[in-house]
């Protein structure tokens, strides 16, 4: 086809060869493409395996660390490699959220949005999981990863890409040193990170010898050469360049993965490596449950009682031997022995104490760990309180407080006979019905076989509520003022006198008159007791008089009631 006259049919031809062409060559970009995704997500899951099995090293400091306590052991040891490791997981977490962020930004620039995965975050803001690749629109841009990272001279890439080396290098300078540096009994063992991989073996001569393996794999496992040869450029070109320029997208974001993988696996050496460094063997646990501890099991009213609310850590699996022995066999030589739970006898009322011990097992054999309990059987009964006094009023919202020891609270209901009783907020609220002078509330509880049981019945008087003081500002019935004081006053207002032990209660003044001993005409007092203009001109006039106001109220049940104040003017 290359040479000579060629026919419209050839042509035609030649350009069919060079669209197929073609289209197996985007075919073959695709595929390549595809596979770095799947290259990503194999990553991830190495990654997710590695940081699963970190997490239960930082959960076997605080198992040992429980040990130790519970022997009353030294914590210095235990607490120098928690800490340590807990720097461990705060600069790990950091690193992590780095690579991350800076890939997200990466695909951000080819996809016009976050790439950040729904809740993924960890407890201190660090990016820990972007969004599948396979979602990603254009995965074989190649500009992006060059121009973030490397810019327009390979030979001399941009700050931000060789920053990503320079991180990586920090992290593992710090942590390596961390790990090598410690006081061993009277003996203190330092390392010190080399500035490159050919100096290693001089640096680790300082460090604690059955350390160097140690450090050399974590050592090794984060270090990342300056260079590395480029087949495209026949030479040596700077990581960075010949990791990232003319990548696609996909592969630059597999290699953030990779290098997130890299720095997790070091984590995993590091938390091993200072997890056996605390050389305890945890008690065995399989399960952790909230439980809430008291010293007692009863409470008389008005008594306070400490709760410790704690995690308890144990292994469901054993069998645990118990020795224990109840009031008067508390003494250790009367002790029964059983395993599981112990079933405690509610026949006998009153105050029992419980001691024992426990079989725990440390370092391959038996240890008995002493424990106590008190407890209290109490006789069933109810009991009906109301803190105001044993009176029901109508129209007001009688608040009654039931308590029923031996049933807890949600098995105890109220019945009342001459009044409803309905439950607000954790509340009792009584309401007398019409005509009723008594009332008679019964406690009544639900025993655990379904049946009920009345515990007590109760007798009120059922009254009306006490008509309330009426009061022109500060004046009440029977004083002597001045006219200044009177002429200051200008709204009559309800009050409930000191003896009345009622709270919550309003009175609500609908009208009333104003009279002055002496003086024609009358004064209004208007809705909500303010007063007119002709009851403040009679009182202007009250000087040497007696006023009387006359007043209409509601009281809360809107039932009008009658009141009056009288006092003398000097």
């Amino acid at each position: 086809m290359a040479g000579g006259k060629q026919t419209p049919r050839q042509k035609m031809i030649g350009m069919m060869y060079l669209v197929l062409t073609a289209l197996l060559a985007l075919n073959v970009t695709k595929e390549v493409v595809n596979a770095f995704v799947t290259i990503n997500d194999k990553l991830d899951q190495s990654a997710t395996i590695i940081n699963d099995k970190v997490n239960e090293d930082y959960l076997m400091f605080d198992m040992k660390r429980m040990t130790l306590i519970a022997k009353q052991a030294d914590l210095t040891l235990c607490n120098t490699w928690k800490s340590k490791a807990d720097t461990l997981k705060a600069e790990t977490s950091e690193l992590v959220g780095y690579l991350l962020q800076e890939c997200n930004d990466m695909i951000k620039e080819v996809e016009g949005k976050d790439w950040i995965a729904q809740n993924g975050r960890d407890e201190n803001g660090n990016v820990n999981q972007l969004k599948p690749l396979m979602e990603i629109g254009v995965k074989d841009n190649y500009d992006v990863p060059t121009q973030l990272f490397i810019g327009g001279n390979p030979e001399k890439p941009i700050e931000r890409g060789l920053v990503i080396r320079e991180r990586i290098h920090a992290f593992r300078d710090k942590i390596v040193q961390s790990m090598g540096t410690y006081q061993e009994k009277n003996k203190n063992w330092s390392f010190t990170p080399p500035g490159n991989a050919r100096e290693l073996s001089k640096a680790l001569l300082k460090a604690n010898p059955r350390d160097t393996a140690y450090l050399a794999h974590f050592y090794k496992a984060l270090s990342i050469p300056e260079t590395l040869y480029d087949p495209g450029e026949e030479k040596e070109m700077p990581w960075v360049s010949v990791t990232f320029n003319h990548a696609p997208l996909v592969a630059a974001a597999a290699m953030f993965t990779s290098l997130k993988v890299d720095v997790k696996n070091a984590e995993s050496i590091a938390s091993g490596y200072m997890l056996a460094k605390i050389d305890e063997p945890p008690y065995p646990v399989n399960k952790i449950e909230p439980m809430a501890i008291a010293p007692t099991a009863y409470m008389n009213m008005g008594d306070s009682m400490e709760l410790n609310v704690l995690i308890a850590a144990y292994d469901s699996t054993e069998v645990y031997k118990i020795k224990w022995g109840m009031d008067a066999d508390t003494l250790p030589e009367r002790w029964k022995e059983t395993t599981g739970g112990i079933t405690l006898d509610g026949a006998a009322p009153g105050p029992h104490k419980l001691k024992g011990a426990i079989g725990v097992r440390e370092r391959g054999g038996l240890v008995w760990k002493p424990w106590s309990f008190d407890y209290t059987v109490g006789q069933p009964m109810g009991v009906v309180s109301q803190p105001q006094m044993r009176v029901l009023y109508r129209g007001y919202r009688n608040v009654l407080e039931a308590t029923a020891s031996g049933f807890p609270a949600d098995k105890v209901t109220l019945k009342g006979s001459g009044c409803k009783i309905r439950k607000e907020g954790g509340q009792w609220i009584a309401s007398p019905v019409d005509g009723a002078r008594e009332a008679t509330i019964s406690v009544i509880a639900q025993k655990s076989d379904g049946t009920s049981v009345n515990l007590g019945s109760y007798a009120y008087d059922v009254k009306g509520l006490p008509a309330p003081q009426i009061m022109l500002g500060s004046i009440k019935s029977g004083d002597h003022v001045s006219r200044p004081t009177v002429l200051a006053q200008n709204r009559l207002r309800t009050t409930l006198g000191s003896e009345v032990n009622l709270t919550g209660i309003t009175y609500t003044i609908t009208g009333g008159t104003v009279m002055v001993g002496g003086l024609m005409g009358k004064g209004k007092v208007n809705r909500g007791g303010t007063l007119d203009t002709d009851a403040m001109r009679l009182l202007r006039q009250s000087s040497g008089k007696t006023v009387t106001i006359f007043v209409d109220y509601a009281d809360p049940s809107n039932t009008v009631r009658k009141g009056a104040v009288t006092f003398t003017v000097r």
